[in-house]
């Protein structure tokens, strides 16, 4: 385990852990926390707190801690981190190389020993490695020998807690849990038995079906007796069998290497990991797993070092609501689905209603189309709600270069999935979705390059308005084709997409919410994290303070920039958008003759902004963005769509010295594996939705739920099938 291999050192410490806590046990008995060591890392501070237990029977505990810079006075989110067999609170700190990244996150890192200390806590003669001190197991003894002192669990969740709350600056509703091994098992299994408590959860080479592993099969007789209906309270796999929480979502990497999983071992049935024992239990209870199979690496914390900074990411996501972080894979097919009955029109034409754009200019007709089952490779669902967004109307108002006609627009919606076609996996009826015009594949270089969103798999057969099965349409209106729109068409009840165009999301979450994630407000949010990955402390400005400008503030504001200057000619977006983050807001009509709105941030901020976001779609707001931006460093970021036929133009000399015009499609957002996490963070308060949402209105008043957004009296009119 590399446990006894130190990387580095406290610039005090003169005595191992566990010496320490026998040397420390007799001065114990009134003994309140304290910060016993620091030293600065990564601009931040490591701390070891030592504290009596009163869980752990009375003995010295040590903890070490990071806290980034600037924390005091601050609450900050904080992750726990479980080491495994053999180590004590130092192992992680000193060999994972975490805090850099910690950092520049803001998350407090804790990091418990594995076991209580001290000459009076019981072990087994001879004392081995994967049993007593040093291999606590995370739970809470009941057999007379061990039941004072060898209380883990609640040590991780009751007192530890206590203890951080009072010493540390952290929110201690924004926890996640993390750990290795031993501690992976520990981080998975709490997690499991306290729903909520932890916003994310991850492990490296965790313990996962210890019931059937030799450390288990050693450990939990000697701690809990010989009832395996007690064990099952500790094991993983078993956990999961039983969970009826909210859905939880698992994190875990595993090395090809590991000695501790070697295929030698499996063949024995000697192996102490069985990671496939996890996958096969989510898989059954349709919990979320990332499960990455590192080729090559083994089970020391050269393993952890290399992908612990990936890990934080993660964490941070759902600790900050501030999302940077995207799966290798999509979850298992049974994730968010449940049996259900097939509907009778499997196989069938369905006549529904929709909002046919005839001829551009021209309001929507409603009538009754017919839509055709899918195809190889398609679904189709029937919507719940509909959203208008401006490209819908831009379409409309024939300023789209791809726009055909006559066709369905349409879509930012939700649905639920009525049948699927010939090959489709991951789809079955019942399940809730969300259209996304941002195809994801998962297979083509744009899909496989990080950052990058492009799918091409379909892309040729959506800007023709046509699926690809047979390069038809799916709609017909009185015997002759309709096209389809951004492969989505969600302005009818019913509509035929690609099974690359659609994002399955849990069941719990209100789909007529939930449909905003299908393309504005993910835009906005996704401008600002993935395309121009603005970092805490920068400052920006936005231009355009409809829906996607909100969302773009929003977004900032949660960041932690400095200053967010908004921009508009309308004071009552103005005075919205103070509610959404902005510190200041600009006016172009109120400045003083002659003076731009560019000039004029260069002026109040210095040189410029680190970042600035056009949200209008007009060009010459365009180039006011980029030449507010700051020389030398600045990014502009085009969010707009212009109308057909339309150029961007500055001097040249604005991006030689150095500024950067960057441009977003659906925000950077990996549709299919990306929006579930959206709705998971806007189902546990991080992500606003509901307040983005002016009027809910019958799809039947589609015509006047346009005139509302034309004449810039809502956010989003929300339409109701």
């Amino acid at each position: 385990f590399l446990a006894r291999h130190s990387f580095g050192a406290w610039p005090s410490r003169s005595l191992p852990a566990a010496e320490q806590h026998h040397k420390m046990a007799a001065t114990s008995e009134s003994m309140q926390p304290r910060v016993k060591e620091t030293v600065k890392v990564a601009e931040g501070e490591l701390r070891r707190i030592e504290h009596k237990s009163e869980t752990l029977g009375g003995c010295v505990m040590l903890f070490s801690a990071f806290v980034p810079e600037n924390a005091e006075g601050k609450q900050l989110p904080v992750v726990y981190w479980l080491s495994g067999l053999t180590c004590s609170d130092r192992n992680f700190a000193e060999k994972a190389g975490a805090f850099k990244l910690a950092n520049s996150l803001g998350l407090v890192l804790v990091m418990p020993d594995t076991s209580p200390r001290g000459e009076d806590v019981p072990d087994e003669e001879p004392k081995e490695y994967d049993f007593g001190q040093g291999a606590g197991f995370y739970l809470n003894a009941t057999t007379d020998k061990y039941k004072k002192h060898y209380n883990m669990y609640d040590y991780v969740t009751k007192e530890l807690p206590s203890i951080v709350k009072q010493m540390l600056p952290v929110d201690p509703a924004k926890a996640g849990i993390f750990g290795h091994s031993m501690g992976g098992h520990g981080a998975m299994t709490i997690a499991l038995k306290n729903p909520g408590m932890y916003k994310s959860v991850s492990a490296f080479a965790p313990i996962c079906n210890p019931m059937e592993a030799p450390w288990g099969k050693k450990a939990l007789p000697l701690y809990l007796g010989s009832s395996e209906e007690a064990w099952k309270d500790y094991d993983t796999v078993e956990l999961i069998k039983r969970y009826e929480g909210p859905p939880m979502r698992f994190l875990v990497d595993q090395g090809t290497a590991d000695n501790f999983n070697s295929e030698e071992k499996q063949q024995k049935g000697e192996h102490q990991l069985r990671p496939e024992a996890l996958q096969k239990a989510c898989d059954e209870k349709g919990l979320p797993l990332t499960l990455r199979m590192r080729e090559g690496y083994d089970h020391s914390y050269f393993f952890i070092s290399t992908f612990v900074e990936d890990h934080l990411k993660y964490h941070a996501a759902f600790l900050t609501g501030v999302l940077r972080w995207c799966p290798d894979s999509l979850p298992s097919s049974t994730v968010y689905s449940s049996p259900v009955t097939p509907p009778t029109t499997v196989g069938q034409d369905i006549e529904c209603l929709a909002a046919v754009a005839f001829e551009p200019k021209k309001p929507l007709s409603l009538v009754q189309v017919t839509v055709g089952p899918p195809q190889k490779g398609e679904v189709r669902i029937k919507h719940t709600a509909v959203a208008l967004c401006h490209t819908d109307a831009y379409t409309l108002g024939g300023l789209d270069p791809e726009g055909l006609f006559p066709c369905i627009l349409g879509h930012e919606a939700s649905g639920v999935v009525e049948s699927i076609g010939e090959g489709v996996e991951g789809f079955q009826p019942g399940d809730h979705v969300i259209p996304c015009y941002q195809a994801y594949c998962g297979c083509c270089q744009f899909c496989k390059r990080p950052d990058i969103n492009l799918c091409t798999s379909v892309r040729a057969y959506t800007g023709k308005g046509i699926m690809a099965g047979d390069g038809k349409p799916r709609f017909t209106y009185q015997g002759q084709p309709i096209y389809h729109f951004m492969g989505t068409s969600s302005f009818a009840e019913y509509s035929v997409l690609h099974a690359e165009s659609l994002a399955k999301v849990r069941k719990d979450a209100p789909l007529e919410k939930c449909c905003l994630l299908g393309c504005g407000i993910s835009t906005g949010w996704g401008a600002v994290w993935n395309t121009a990955q603005v970092q805490r402390g920068s400052t920006a400005a936005v231009f355009g303070l409809g829906a996607v400008g909100l969302s773009v503030l929003e977004a900032l504001a949660k960041t932690g920039c400095s200053k967010i200057i908004a921009v508009d000619l309308l004071e009552d977006k103005l005075k919205m958008a103070r509610e959404w983050g902005a510190t200041h807001t600009v006016n172009p009509k109120e400045l003083p003759e002659g003076t731009t709105v560019q000039s004029h941030i260069v002026q109040e901020t210095g040189f410029g902004v680190d970042f600035s976001f056009d949200c209008t779609g007009n060009v010459e707001v365009m180039r006011q963005a980029l030449e507010c931006s700051a020389r030398g460093w600045g990014t502009s970021v085009v969010i707009g769509v212009a109308a057909a036929g339309k150029e961007i133009s500055t001097r040249p000399f604005q991006l030689v010295t150095g500024r950067k015009w960057m441009g977003t499609a659906f925000g950077g957002w990996k549709s299919k594996p990306q929006v579930p996490m959206l709705v998971d963070l806007y189902m546990q308060g991080d992500l606003k939705i509901d307040q983005y949402i002016t009027h809910c209105m019958e799809f039947k008043e589609i015509n006047e739920a346009f005139e509302l957004l034309h004449k810039g009296e809502c956010l989003r009119v929300v339409l109701k099938f």
